[in-house]
C-alpha cells in the first residue's frame, strides 16, 4: 500500500485546496446521473412487463443496490482526494502494481478452479489450502487499492478528455467515474419478423448457461419473439459499471467508451433520449461511443503506459458472445465476412416475410461457425439486435450487415475536425434523418 507523506511537503498537495470547491459539484452530478441512468431502460408494454417480471423473478440485477454502494463509496472518496499526494510515476507505479496483483489473483484463482475440476484429484480442497490462502491475501491488497487505482485511471483518461475541450473550469464534464466490479448479462428481445430490439432487461451476476437458455425459451414461447442472455463489457451507469479484467487497454477502452453515453446523456442529445425508442439512435450512440474509444485510449496509454508490458489479453467487447476455440487459430475462415452474408441473407429473408426459414438459415450458419471454431451459443435476430448496434468497423460491422447508419456516423467522424467536434456534432443530431442530411451535404 502507499504511504501518504507530510502533505505540506508535497508540491501538488496545493491543488488540492484549488479542487476542493468542485467536490460538492462532482458529488451532486454522481447523485444526479445515477438517478436519471435509472430511467435508461427499454419502455415497456404493460403486458410484456408485468410478465417478464414474473418469468424474471429473482433473476434481474438489483441496479438500486449496487448503485448505493458505488455512489457512497465513490462520494466518500472525493472528499480526500489521496492521489494528489503522488506525483505522476508514483501513480502510474501504484496502477502498474495493481494490475500485476490483478493478474496474479486470476492465474491463482484459475488454479484453484483447474484442481476442483480435475477428477483425478480426491481432496482439492486440502491441495488448494496453500493456492487459496494466497489468493486470498491478493483480493484483500485489491479490494484495498481498489479506489485509489479507479481514482488515478479517472483522472488520466480525463486528462486526455479535457484536451478534447470537454471541461468546465478544469473539471471534465459530466465526471468520468466508473467502479471495477462483476457485470450483469443482459436480455436482448427482438422481433421475429424484423431485427430490431424491442425490450432489454439486465440480469443478476452468477447465473448459468442453462438458466440462460430457460430464460430464452420461456421468454420466445410467452411473447413470439427471439432473445438472447448475453455478456456485455461495461455498462453506462453512474457511475459506469467496468469489467475487472487484466487488460489495461481494455479498462480504458470501456471506461472512455460509457463516458461517451454519460455525456450525450448529461448533454439531453436527441440521440441518448431518444436511445430506448428509436433504433436508429441506439445505433448512432453505440458506434459514436465505439469510435470515440478508439481513439481516446491510445492516447491515455501513449502518455502514461507506452509500451506497457502489462499481463491481459485483448478483449474484443463486440465478440463477447463468441467463444473461440483451439480450432480457430488453425483455419482459414473468415469470421467477419461469413458473419456479414449470414446478417445480409437474414435481412432479405426476413423482408420476405419468410421468418421461418431465416431462422432455420442462422442455425444453420452457427452450426458452420462452431464447425470452425466460433463457439456461438445462439445466433438469432436478438443476436444481431444486440450486436449489429456496435458499427465502428471501416466498412460495416459484421453483424450489422448493410445497414448504412453506421458508416454514415464514421463519415461524420471523418469530416469533424477532433474527437471533440464529432461528439459535438453527434449531440446535435435529431436521428438518422439528421444523420444522412449532414453527412449528405458533406
Amino acid at each position: 500500500m502507499w504511504r501518504l507523506q507530510n502533505f505540506k511537503n508535497q508540491p501538488q498537495i496545493r491543488l488540492k485546496f484549488a479542487r476542493l470547491w468542485i467536490v460538492g459539484l462532482k458529488i451532486c452530478s454522481i447523485l444526479a446521473l445515477g438517478l436519471v441512468c435509472f430511467t435508461f431502460d427499454v419502455p415497456r408494454a404493460d403486458d410484456r412487463g408485468v410478465a417478464l417480471d414474473h418469468i424474471l423473478s429473482g433473476k434481474e440485477f438489483d441496479f438500486v443496490a449496487w448503485e448505493i454502494d458505488a455512489s457512497a463509496q465513490k462520494i466518500a472518496y472525493e472528499m480526500t482526494l489521496p492521489q494528489l499526494g503522488m506525483n505522476s510515476a508514483e501513480q502510474i507505479a501504484f496502477v502498474r502494481d495493481f494490475m500485476a496483483r490483478l493478474s496474479a489473483w486470476s492465474q491463482l484463482n484459475y488454479q484453484v478452479t483447474a484442481k476442483y475440476a480435475d477428477p483425478a484429484e480426491p481432496n482439492p480442497e486440502e491441495a488448494t489450502r496453500d493456492l487459496r490462502a494466497r489468493r486470498d491475501a491478493i483480493r484483500q491488497q485489491l479490494n484495498d487499492c481498489q479506489n485509489l487505482t479507479e481514482a488515478i485511471l479517472q483522472e488520466q483518461v480525463e486528462s486526455v478528455l479535457r484536451d478534447e475541450g470537454f471541461a468546465v473550469g478544469g473539471q471534465v464534464m459530466p465526471p468520468l467515474r466508473f467502479r471495477l466490479t462483476e457485470l450483469p448479462d443482459v436480455l436482448i428481445i427482438s422481433r421475429r419478423d424484423k431485427i430490431e430490439r424491442i425490450d432489454q432487461r439486465e440480469l443478476t451476476t452468477g447465473l448459468t448457461v442453462d438458466t440462460f437458455d430457460q430464460i430464452e425459451r420461456q421468454v420466445d414461447r410467452r411473447f413470439n419473439v427471439s432473445s438472447l442472455v448475453s455478456p456485455i463489457g461495461g455498462l453506462g451507469a453512474y457511475p459506469t459499471m467496468l469489467p475487472e479484467t487484466t487488460s489495461l487497454e481494455y479498462i480504458i477502452e470501456v471506461a472512455a467508451h460509457e463516458w461517451v453515453h454519460n455525456y450525450l446523456l448529461f448533454t439531453f442529445a436527441p440521440v441518448a433520449m431518444n436511445y430506448d425508442s428509436d433504433p436508429a439512435s441506439r445505433v448512432i450512440n453505440e458506434t459514436t461511443a465505439a469510435l470515440v474509444e478508439q481513439e481516446i485510449s491510445p492516447r491515455v496509454l501513449a502518455r502514461f503506459y507506452p509500451k506497457s508490458g502489462l499481463d491481459g489479453s485483448r478483449v474484443e467487447a463486440s465478440d463477447s458472445a463468441v467463444v473461440r476455440s483451439g480450432v480457430a487459430q488453425q483455419t482459414g475462415f473468415d469470421f467477419n465476412k461469413e458473419m456479414r452474408q449470414t446478417r445480409v441473407r437474414a435481412d432479405e429473408l426476413l423482408a420476405q416475410g419468410k421468418v421461418e426459414e431465416a431462422e432455420q438459415y442462422m442455425n444453420e450458419r452457427r452450426a458452420l461457425f462452431v464447425q470452425n471454431g466460433y463457439l456461438i451459443r445462439k445466433l438469432n435476430q436478438a443476436y444481431f439486435a444486440f450486436y449489429g448496434a456496435y458499427n465502428a468497423t471501416p466498412g460495416g460491422a459484421p453483424a450489422a450487415g448493410k445497414d448504412p447508419i453506421g458508416p454514415a456516423v464514421q463519415l461524420l467522424r471523418k469530416q469533424s475536425g477532433s474527437v471533440g467536434g464529432f461528439l459535438r456534432a453527434v449531440q446535435t443530431l435529431s436521428g438518422w434523418d439528421d444523420l444522412e442530411r449532414r453527412t449528405g451535404e458533406m
